[in-house]
């Protein structure tokens, strides 16, 4: 009897091992899967923003001489910019739907590290727009005091008003 107890005490223990490393995987998975999830929320929230940003960016070009800036408005396309990354996290979702519960951990790592390098390079392009942002408001301000001191010394001073014939001193 004791041989058959230590058999199935073993048994017993090796299906509780299998058990709790079955489970373990299992969390590991899901816990893969919802990262990736409220990565691609993130990354598309970011994305938002990055196309808020850009419009912002927009604006602070149009309002300098269109010859400095032609080269970066035809550049800076934010619809179509952000258009095409959002179609590229709405591609992962679908992958993640379609393939999370079966692909390996390998998979499901690789996915994670791809978008979290996109929402880094993100973070960089979003720093850049705002260096650039800042740097054209500066610019921008700049401009507007040069061309206000320019057409003040442009303007005519008014004539000179004559008290009882002779010219009155400036004020």
């Amino acid at each position: 009897m004791t041989i058959a107890m230590g058999v199935a005490l073993a048994t017993f223990v090796v299906l509780g091992v299998w058990l709790v490393y079955k489970l373990s995987r299992r969390d590991q998975r899901e816990d893969a899967l919802r990262s990736l999830l409220d990565g691609a929320d993130a990354l598309e929230r970011e994305l938002h923003d990055c196309r808020v940003r850009m419009q912002k960016l927009q604006k602070l070009l149009s309002q300098l001489p269109s010859d400095m800036t032609r080269p970066a408005l035809a550049a800076l396309d934010p619809e179509g910019q952000v258009k095409d990354a959002l179609r590229d996290v709405l591609a992962h979702r679908l992958w993640i739907q379609q393939n999370g519960e079966t692909a390996s951990m390998q998979q499901l790592d690789e996915a994670l590290a791809a978008i979290s390098k996109s929402r880094d390079h993100l973070a960089e392009q979003l720093k850049r727009l705002d260096e650039v942002g800042n740097e054209l408001a500066a610019a921008g301000a700049e401009l507007k005091a040069a061309y206000s001191l320019q057409a003040n010394r442009k303007s005519p001073k008014p004539p000179r008003k004559k008290l009882n014939g002779h010219t009155a001193p400036d004020a």
